[in-house]
């Protein structure tokens, strides 16, 4: 319901700003056929029509040995999927469609440079001192990224099996991005 809403708003003031209130014929005037550029970052990187949800399906979802469906979550400024393993942590899908890797906080125990599929990503083993974790950055474009966070129970430090779940949902993500 909120969705429609919101959609029904934003419908409507596109609509209302059509109008400019001139009387007389309006006649339109004829373009050269380009296309209309955009001034969004976002709409360069093609992100802005991907949820992170439909990132993984559910056969790549339960192959992880996570439970599907995922859960939407924004947090800051990422859409983003949370999957969980029952007692056993989870996974996490966050889309950064105005950060690119430079822009992110990618500190870690090690951190190094990998592909993945045919992106440039960042692998931060260890994020923030948090051994039960392992994050694949992917640069989709230089300012935008989606992040890929595998991790475990708070009380595993087996940083070697975060880095696994991650990097395998990671690959199955890349050949979706755009």
């Amino acid at each position: 319901m909120k969705r429609i809403l919101i959609a029904t708003t934003i419908g409507l003031a596109a609509f209302t700003t059509g109008c400019t209130g001139t009387s007389g014929n309006a006649n339109p005037t004829p373009t050269n056929g380009g296309s209309t550029p955009t001034s969004s970052s976002n709409s360069a990187s093609g992100l802005e029509a991907l949820k992170p949800c439909d990132l993984l399906t559910e056969a790549e979802v339960t192959g992880l040995g996570l439970k599907y469906p995922g859960a939407p979550e924004k947090v800051a400024a990422s859409d983003g999927c949370d999957w969980a393993v029952s007692g056993n942590g989870g996974l996490r899908v966050g889309i950064h469609r105005d950060s690119g890797l430079k822009d992110l906080n990618l500190v870690g125990d090690k951190v190094s440079q990998t592909k993945v599929g045919k992106y440039d990503a960042t692998k931060v083993e260890a994020q923030d001192g948090a051994k039960n974790s392992c994050t694949f950055a992917i640069a989709v474009s230089e300012s935008s990224s989606i992040l890929v966070i595998g991790n475990l129970t708070a009380a595993s430090e087996d940083t070697a099996s975060a880095c696994q779940r991650s990097s395998k949902a990671a690959d199955l993500i890349a050949p979706k991005l755009p």
